[in-house]
């Protein structure tokens, strides 16, 4: 007698496969941004997608700042560094020696390691949100007006959020090159170059921003730009690596100005 052949399970209309968990988006952002982001674009709001990220970039950004600020080479380094610019006041006869003197002690007791740790930790805390909502919103913007395609902010602020992840990493390696090599303002980027590196140095500075994080996130920002709206990935680079190049010279010139003064 023959067997009746069985009847396979129907899936039910519109299932779904299930979606990737938050921590296996975030490992994915290194791997596989492209899944990650065809993820989020179909899939509904997601508040976690963000600020999870953000949260691990300011609590790593936070302890990194504390081990960096606690190193002795680097304490040494930053004093210097504000001794040499009220010298040069000095000279140029714009203050006194005597108002230099005064001058160090107020430095001593508002600008020290501990001090420095603080200011360092409750800024990079600020930085990490408008880092992931300013470009965002760079990112939603340039859709709209360059790339002619319409997506909602939030989904873009998921795209930056995530890709957070990247600058925690790059916080890590800063931070075990800083221990390294008793130095502040290297990262993995072209600073590593120059022996004794000076923030008021434009080149130093142009040096410095070429850094791999930055590279890194910028393509993965570009990644998302283009699954959300669809269009070239060639020309999602050129618009948000553009949007990069801008914003890190507005940010030299800023930095210089800042010292300038």
């Amino acid at each position: 007698m023959e067997s009746t052949p069985s009847i396979p399970e129907l899936q039910p209309v519109g299932s779904h496969p299930s979606a990737t968990s938050l921590a296996g988006r975030l490992l994915n952002v290194f791997a596989a941004p492209g899944d990650v982001f065809d993820e989020i674009k179909t899939a509904p709001p997601c508040v976690g997608n963000w600020l999870v990220p953000i949260l691990i970039y300011a609590v790593v950004g936070v302890i990194s700042v504390c081990i960096m600020f606690a190193q002795p080479a680097i304490q040494q380094t930053i004093h210097d560094q504000q001794v040499k610019a009220l010298d040069k006041q000095v000279q140029q006869g714009k203050m006194t020696q005597a108002q230099e003197d005064k001058a160090l002690q107020v430095m001593e007791k508002f600008m020290g390691p501990t001090m420095l740790a603080i200011f360092g930790s409750f800024g990079l805390v600020i930085y990490s949100f408008v880092s992931a909502f300013g470009w965002a919103l760079v990112l939603w913007l340039a859709g709209r007006w360059l790339l002619k395609s319409q997506f909602d902010y939030m989904k873009v602020l998921e795209v930056a959020g995530l890709s957070s992840v990247i600058f925690a990493l790059g916080m890590v390696i800063s931070t075990l090159l800083a221990v390294i090599l008793g130095r502040l303002y290297v990262g993995p980027s072209l600073a590593l170059l120059v022996d004794n590196f000076d923030p008021k140095n434009r080149g130093h500075l142009l040096l410095g921003a070429v850094n791999l994080i930055y590279l890194w996130h910028t393509g993965v920002l570009a990644i998302g730009l283009a699954k959300l709206s669809g269009g070239s990935i060639t020309k999602a680079f050129a618009v948000v690596f553009g949007f990069w190049v801008l914003i890190e010279l507005l940010l030299i010139a800023i930095g210089l100005g800042q010292w300038a003064l």
